[in-house]
C-alpha cells in the first residue's frame, strides 16, 4: 500500500482554532487533546483520501480512529505550528502502514 500526502486541510486547522476559542478552560481537564479530535474533522479529511486503500488493508473507519490517537501529540505541534502538514502525514502514513497499524487491524478487524 502507498498512501500520498494530501493537501493540507487548512479548514480543518482553523476549525480546531475555532473550538480551542469557545471552550471554557478548567484546569483539570486536558482541552488540548480534546480539541483536536472534537468532531472527527481531521480524521474524515484523512479517510476521504485514504479510506478506500486502507478498507482493502483491513481498516475499518473504527480501527482507523483507533490508530490515528496515537500521533496525537503530532496534531498537537501541526495545530501550533511547530510541524509541517507533510511530517504531520507522513507520521501517519508510516504509523498506518507500518508494524503498529498491522498489528491494531489483525487484533480488531472481524474474521
Amino acid at each position: 500500500m502507498k498512501l500520498n500526502i494530501p493537501k493540507e486541510p487548512k479548514d480543518v486547522k482553523d476549525w480546531i482554532r475555532t473550538v480551542e476559542a469557545h471552550l471554557e478552560k478548567s484546569l483539570d481537564v486536558n482541552w488540548e487533546n480534546m480539541n483536536v479530535w472534537y468532531g472527527n474533522k481531521l480524521s474524515k479529511y484523512l479517510w476521504e483520501h485514504w479510506g478506500e486503500q486502507l478498507k482493502s488493508q483491513g481498516y475499518t473507519w473504527q480501527i482507523f480512529l483507533r490508530v490515528l490517537k496515537h500521533r496525537t501529540d503530532a496534531v498537537l505541534l501541526w495545530n501550533r505550528g511547530k510541524m509541517k502538514w507533510d511530517d504531520l502525514a507522513q507520521e501517519f502514513i508510516n504509523l498506518v502502514e507500518g508494524p503498529f497499524g498491522k498489528e491494531i487491524v489483525a487484533r480488531y478487524a472481524k474474521k
